[in-house]
């Protein structure tokens, strides 16, 4: 997705019903209009995006528009409480129109990416959907098998196979950043901030901190595994159950 702030307005050569409308968001009001359905698309908030980008939104849901720079493509991505369930590209503005009113009308994920095939979505949103745990064990399970040779996960593996095996870990949210592992008891944004960290060592171990930085320690893969069971335990009982 490319910003198109320095433009005067949408590219009527690629554009030319955008162009005609104003802006993306009078475009795609219009779309639903003519076709009858409900919805009050909304620009982004981002004034760099203004002419170029729309939502459509509710507490729950919603689907983001962004038009390409350099061709007639409109780049989509849907979202549920803040967790990325499907994107794709299309030309067709009539589509974007009817398959974002479909998603905010409660489509679920499957039907929408058999609907419009220039969707596609992913096995951690299709099991979000099913529930919070079933994504967490989802993403347990793709992290443990890295079947797509991710260096990060490589580096990371003997301390993920270690941590596989304990409920507690289980029970939360594994993701990472920066090459380092992290946790949390919530899956939809924000993620926790009280859960430890663990940091892959040149050596073969693994250095565990506080989520503000706090050495807890250094170990071997099983050594790891237990220095963040021991901060976990620190953690106030009530966050335990905020999954």
């Amino acid at each position: 997705m490319s910003d198109q702030s320095g433009r005067s307005g949408p590219d009527s050569t690629c554009y030319p019903d955008v162009a005609r409308a104003g802006d993306l968001r009078r475009a795609l009001q219009d779309q639903f209009d003519a076709a009858g359905l409900v919805g009050h698309v909304q620009r982004l908030s981002s004034r760099g995006w203004r002419d170029v980008a729309a939502q459509v939104r509710d507490a729950e849901r919603a689907a983001d528009v962004v038009m390409g720079a350099q061709e007639r493509v409109f780049c989509l991505q849907f979202w549920a409480r803040g967790v990325h369930m499907a994107h794709g590209n299309t030309d067709d503005l009539a589509a974007v129109a009817a398959a974002m009113h479909a998603w905010q009308s409660g489509m679920a994920v499957g039907p929408l990416t058999s609907a419009w095939p220039f969707l596609s979505t992913s096995g951690f949103a299709m099991a979000y959907e099913r529930s919070e745990g079933e994504a967490i064990d989802y993403r347990w399970r793709q992290y443990h098998a890295n079947s797509s040779g991710a260096v990060q996960l490589t580096r990371l593996h003997p301390f993920i196979s270690h941590a596989f095996g304990e409920p507690r870990l289980r029970a939360l949210l594994p993701y990472t950043s920066h090459w380092t592992l992290h946790f949390s008891w919530t899956v939809s944004p924000p993620y926790s901030d009280d859960c430890p960290v663990v940091v892959p060592l040149s050596d073969g171990r693994f250095l565990v901190t506080t989520a503000d930085g706090r050495e807890l320690g250094m170990a071997d893969p099983a050594g790891g595994v237990a220095l963040v069971l021991t901060a976990l335990g620190e953690v106030p009982a009530a966050q335990a159950h905020r999954t």
